[in-house]
């Protein structure tokens, strides 16, 4: 399977994909640019598996599928359906086909009724008069049409550039260790052949076959493409797979106990190290049932601080009754008693993660699983007394006296609602009682809204009284009583071949056995590969953590308080804690105003790069700061140990009392900032390349600039080049350019481009968002950008280098029928975007530039209707939320003020929620934080802290004042009153130890958050040695450069420096913090 390619092995489909690849690389050079290939291969994915080769050259992966463009499945279904034809036709059987599994004549033809070819094309009409095998042959003829004409839509090549590859890791396909999974940055691959010019695929699953073979390929494969891929990709290399398990377990368990983890997040994590994937419905992600008893009946929302609320996570789900457990036992021992060598005893004969009976049954109202479905059931729904239709009556069927049913949860139940309506509008059918299927029937409290009871179960899934318990559940899932003794002892046993290692597959000669044994392992279930040998550690109590800043929006996560909040600038706080930005300090805060005279124009735009920060105003001039946090001198080390043990035996003394606050600890950091503004030379000010016509003019900066008058700009998060610049991206001529620069954190400019006729008319509005590693994840860091066009149209870029800018963007999108956009959004993390106009909002996906969902504004309860606002903000939550910014649809008097709201929707387009923002006027931006479960809105007089949730919408949680006095235009501010138009954090959000305020005036405002102390001379420091280090290598490259051909006298001599360099740090160090501030001042 290495080099010698030959013309035969890329059989060129009708469309001419493969022309288009020997246009690329020549026909006479295909040969020779594929390294490497692997034949008989399986894409796995969840609509189905498509068997083809996978190609690696020396910058791309190639899967080049078969000519017939079927699944797996479908091919499977359509042979045994023209084999069961042909044998009844030989038999002289009836020749009607009934469904099977349907309960009585009625509910039949409720079932036909209902189901339609144009509902559901695979549906096939039951000739119940028997006796007609043309029509039979012509139905079979009609799934057979429709399954090809289906299949001909399929890219019948697919390409993906090796340097997209953020994560690859090695899975198991069927019980062996025969796959690959290898995830993509957002805005990845290419596929030929089809009707669409990207994929949607965000991750790829490739099964290498079975057997030792099978292995042996998976593991050269993977050599081959993490040998290619950058260095910022994590990688699973075969030869270390222990030990990248250890360490990945290590960190992500850590993060958990101490907190920097959510629970949804570490079980995800446990699932993906595991082996479970979504492109595999086998092998699924599995999540537990968290409330329990009658928290699924009951007509009040479930205390979630009493245990009586919630399911006991240390026993599996068949044992949670004791009556189906003795049942159970039985079972069990009745094997042993038999001593069955070829079945090893078991209590369970069903699994908790299946692939037909939990995914396809949960998810029954989402594609592609509901195409899964009617292919399991010949081609129409299931019987709808089976069917996934109420929340209460699945948690009985679980737990009840019935021993058929062990299922645990999916995902979706903590994190997407959409699997709980039928959007999709599916004939489900009518049940034995007479009840329409249709929407989920969800538990009394939650009132018939699926947002408000998935956040009850995530809010549920990160209480406490879960997090204690939720150790429990990883040991009998990940954990050590997943199988042997442990496992017996907890009642934790399963089918065995649910487990891995039970049957050896690579040594079954005869195909038909060993098929047959992976077509078990295929659709019921198996269990996850075992992480912990030894009890799974609890996460540590809130009194032993120290505690971020953003970390105190998140604690009141686990609680369902009512509303408090009035729609003025107060904030009335729910409990006593603290809050970072309104109990502040004020030496937490400084201000740098803009030097005199006045007017000075708005600053629109801020960024922070270390110890410097970055800001544009509306005329689109650059402006430089600089700032140190200076802490106050330390009490000596005498002194602080006293205090620590005065704190320990205070602690001793309160415990087992109440806790101590957390957030007492939140302005540990004392001291004081000490900043600047430089001001660059007259003659070389540095500024964009476009400022709109009358930016400049002196009267309508002092009246309030206007959304026309302002520079539209974004800086993006991700340092390029080394980490040295910034990509700015601009309007470049206000007439559709585009102008990019690379700025330094001085707001030099080092690089400019301007892009011409991008876009039919101005530039409106600019998102930027980091993806790979400069947004925390594996794979090469860069920036993903929308731009938003007065023309209607918007367009996507990828800026992954600082040395090749992209001169033509990846997407373009409409959908707003040429009206002018308003504002966008991109996320990196959904892998979705958005731009809004006056009338329609509109997601798209970032990968393939389809459209998701699109919606208009709401109106509200008073019949008031209400239109888009024409300002930028927009943000998306990573909670699936997108939070817009309205007004009413007439026009305002002179006498009278637009109405401003917020409104809030998820990304199905379901309106949750609104908040009046009178008081803080039309905002200029949205930014969501803490992983989206809170956003912060910059507007008049300052930033409020908003919460993004379905129960609590859009409530104010924290507020950072500037002024209080004066009254705002409604995009600008006047003279008067202080308005913020941008905000950021740094040195990054993981690590948030600074927030910077983009004022009104030309102002920048500072605020110090937890953590500012310790950065700070972890700052210093690293400062300190890199000058010392260049200082001392300067005269050992001199000499390599003298030197030349030498071999490794330059490299000595800079090994030498650094390590001298080393010793001195200390020393330096103690001697500028003793004798200088941060410009050579004395203290």
């Amino acid at each position: 399977h290495r080099r010698g390619v030959n013309m035969s092995s890329f059989s060129s489909p009708p469309d001419g994909s493969m022309a288009m690849l020997g246009q690329i690389y020549g026909e006479s050079g295909i040969s020779g640019v594929i390294e490497h290939f692997y034949q008989h291969c399986l894409h796995v994915q969840q609509a189905g598996s498509r068997k083809c080769t996978l190609l690696i050259t020396s910058s791309h992966l190639i899967l080049e599928y078969e000519e017939d463009g079927m699944f797996e499945v479908e091919a499977g279904h359509l042979r045994e359906s023209r084999k069961r034809n042909e044998e009844d036709d030989a038999q002289g059987a009836p020749t009607n086909f009934t469904p099977t599994n349907q309960a009585s004549d009625s509910v039949d033809n409720e079932h036909e009724k209902n189901h339609t070819t144009k509902s559901n094309p695979l549906f096939h009409q039951v000739d119940k008069s028997g006796g007609d095998p043309d029509g039979k042959q012509a139905a079979f003829e009609k799934i057979l049409r429709h399954s090809n004409s289906s299949a001909q839509m399929r890219p019948k090549t697919m390409r993906w550039n090796i340097s997209e590859l953020s994560h690859i890791y090695l899975r198991r396909y069927r019980l062996r260790d025969s796959a690959l999974e290898m995830f993509l940055i957002p805005t990845a691959g290419e596929l030929y052949g089809s009707v669409g010019l990207y994929s949607s695929l965000t991750s790829i699953f490739v099964d290498f076959g079975p057997g030792y073979e099978g292995n042996l390929k998976r593991d050269d494969a993977a050599n081959a493409i993490m040998r290619r891929a950058p260095q910022q990709t994590i990688k699973q290399w075969p030869e270390r797979s222990g030990q990248f398990l250890h360490e990945q377990l290590r960190s992500c368990t850590r993060s958990w106990i101490t907190r920097r983890m959510s629970n949804f997040e570490y079980v995800m994590s446990l699932n993906i190290l595991a082996g479970r994937s979504f492109n595999d419905i086998s092998q699924y992600p599995v999540f537990p049932w968290v409330l329990g008893g009658t928290s699924y009946s009951q007509d009040e929302v479930p205390s979630l601080e009493d245990p009586e609320s919630f399911r006991d996570l240390s026993k599996p789900m068949g044992a949670l009754n004791p009556q189906r457990l003795s049942e159970f036992k039985e079972r069990f021992e009745s094997f042993q008693e038999a001593g069955i060598d070829s079945m090893p005893p078991f209590m369970y004969g069903s699994h908790y993660s299946t692939a037909a009976g939990v995914v396809c049954y949960f998810l029954l109202r989402l594609h592609p699983f509901s195409q899964l479905h009617r292919q399991l059931q010949s081609g129409h729904f299931d019987v709808a007394d089976r069917l996934f239709a109420s929340i209460p009556r699945t948690w009985e069927m679980n737990t009840g006296p019935s021993a058929a049913e062990v299922k645990e949860l999916t995902p979706e139940f903590y994190c997407n609602p959409a699997f709980l309506r039928n959007t999709n509008n599916y004939k489900l059918g009518v049940t034995q009682d007479g009840e329409r299927v249709d929407d989920v029937i969800l538990p009394p409290w939650a009132n018939g809204s699926p947002e408000k009871f998935v956040e009850v179960m995530r809010l549920a899934l990160e209480s406490d009284i879960c997090s204690d318990m939720l150790p429990d559940w990883i040991d009998l899932v990940f954990g050590r009583k997943q199988q042997g003794p442990e496992a017996i002892a907890a009642d934790n046993v399963f089918f065995y071949l649910t487990y891995y290692g039970s049957v050896d597959f690579s040594s079954i000669e005869d195909e038909t056995v060993r098929q047959s044994l992976e077509d078990q392992v295929l659709h019921f279930g198996s269990c996850p590969m075992q992480l912990f040998w030894r009890p799974h550690v609890k996460k540590l109590p809130l009194s032993n953590i120290r505690i971020r800043s953003f970390d105190v929006y998140r604690m009141s996560e686990s609680e369902l308080p009512e509303t408090a909040v009035t729609d003025t600038l107060e904030v009335r706080p729910r409990s006593t804690n603290l809050k970072p930005f309104r109990d502040a300090p004020i030496s937490h805060s400084c201000h740098i105003a803009s030097p005199p005279p006045g007017p000075h124009a708005p600053l629109i735009a801020v960024r922070l790069a270390q110890d410097r920060v970055l800001a544009i105003d509306s005329q689109g001039v650059y402006h430089s700061f600089r700032w140190q946090w200076r802490p106050v001198e330390e009490a000596p080390a005498s002194k602080r140990a006293a205090d620590e043990e005065k704190d320990n035996k205070e602690g001793d003394e309160n415990k087992g009392g109440q806790e101590k606050d957390p957030t007492e600890d939140l302005f540990h950091d004392k001291g004081n900032f000490i900043a600047q503004r430089d001001l660059p030379p007259f003659k070389a000010v540095p500024r964009l390349a476009y400022a709109p016509p009358g930016s400049t003019n002196a009267k309508a900066i002092k009246k309030g600039i206007t959304l026309d008058q302002c520079a539209v700009v974004a800086i993006s998060k991700t340092m390029f080049a080394s980490r040295t610049l910034m990509l700015v991206a601009s309007d470049g001529d206000g007439r559709g350019g585009l102008c990019l620069q690379l700025v330094t954190g001085t707001g030099s400019i080092k690089t400019e481009t301007i892009i011409p006729a991008v876009h039919g008319a101005r530039i409106s509005a600019i998102a930027m968002d980091p993806i790979g590693n400069a947004a925390g994840q594996g794979g090469v860091g860069g920036e993903v950008t929308m731009i938003g066009s007065c023309d209607g149209s918007a367009t996507l870029w990828r800026f992954i280098s600082s040395q090749f800018l992209p001169l033509r963007p990846r997407l373009r999108f409409g959908g707003h029928s040429g009206a002018p956009i308003n504002g966008v959004a991109v996320s990196s993390a959904l892998n979705l975007c958005a731009s809004i106009s006056r009338d329609r909002c509109c997601v798209f996906n970032v990968s393939n530039g389809a459209l998701v969902r699109s919606f208009a504004a709401p109106i509200r309860s008073d019949g008031a209707k209400l239109v888009f606002a024409r300002c930028p903000a927009l943000c998306l939550s990573q909670q699936g939320y997108i939070a817009v910014v309205c007004e009413n649809s007439i026009e305002a008097t002179s006498s009278s003020k637009p109405s401003v709201s917020i409104e809030l929707f998820t990304l199905e387009g379901i309106h949750v929620g609104s908040k009046d923002m009178a008081w803080r006027g039309m905002p200029h931006r949205m930014i969501s934080i803490t992983g989206g479960k809170a956003m912060m809105v910059c507007g008049r007089r300052g930033v409020s802290v908003h919460r993004i949730s379905s129960i609590q919408p859009l409530d104010v949680i924290d507020d950072w004042p500037l002024s209080l006095d004066g009254d705002a235009t409604e995009y600008g501010s006047s003279h008067n009153t202080a308005a913020a138009y941008d905000v950021d954090f740094g040195p990054s959000l993981v690590r948030p130890v600074i927030a910077a305020a983009a004022c009104s005036s030309g102002a920048l405002r500072l605020h110090a958050l937890r953590g500012i102390s310790v950065w700070s001379e972890e700052h210093r420091k690293n400062a300190l040695s890199s000058a010392a280090a260049n200082a001392l290598a300067r005269p050992a490259q001199r000499l390599r450069n003298v030197v030349g051909g030498v071999k490794g006298i330059g490299s000595r001599f800079l090994g030498v420096s650094k390590e001298i360099s080393k010793e001195a740090v200390d020393v330096a160090v103690d001697g500028v913090k003793e004798r200088t501030g941060l410009f050579g001042r004395r203290r």
